[in-house]
């Protein structure tokens, strides 16, 4: 009996996912006119370190796209080593772009947690959501919520 507790317990642990909560910031550094706009961003928050994403679009609709999170220690400098990264696909979401061809805002964008390593190479699903507004003072500078759940 004690067995079968321990078993159940066990399985309704791995069910349970955690939701970690950033807040990212950094710039647009490739053009949108080409149907693809990359960012690269700091992240900080639970899950502090570089997210890097290439978001490809028709028009405002993303349609498609990939993102990897390169997670670090907290209070991290120059010298630090990752603790781990985490990669996945975009799958949804929607990306201003100005006249110029520079994205302003991306609003409910679908992350889908795919794989990691270090730290988290036992991490194989999960979801989050991503938004990004331009600064009112740097509009070439993006920032705004990252959650993500595994």
């Amino acid at each position: 009996m004690k067995c079968l507790l321990f078993v159940l317990l066990l399985s309704l642990s791995l069910l349970v996912t955690t939701t970690y909560n950033n807040t990212v910031s950094g710039s647009q550094t490739a053009s949108a006119e080409s149907g693809t706009v990359a960012f690269n961003l700091n992240a900080t928050g639970e899950l502090p370190g570089m997210l890097h994403l290439t978001v490809r679009h028709e028009g405002s609709n993303i349609t498609g796209g990939t993102w990897k999170l390169t997670v670090l220690p907290a209070n991290a400098d120059a010298t630090s080593s990752e603790t781990g990264t985490l990669t996945g696909s975009l799958s949804g979401g929607t990306l201003t772009v100005d006249a110029n061809g520079i994205a302003t805002a991306a609003g409910s964008v679908q992350l889908t947690v795919q794989s990691g390593t270090g730290q988290y190479e036992a991490i194989t699903s999960g979801t989050g959501t991503l938004s990004l507004s331009a600064d009112p003072e740097n509009s070439t500078k993006l920032g705004g919520p990252l959650a993500l759940s595994f």
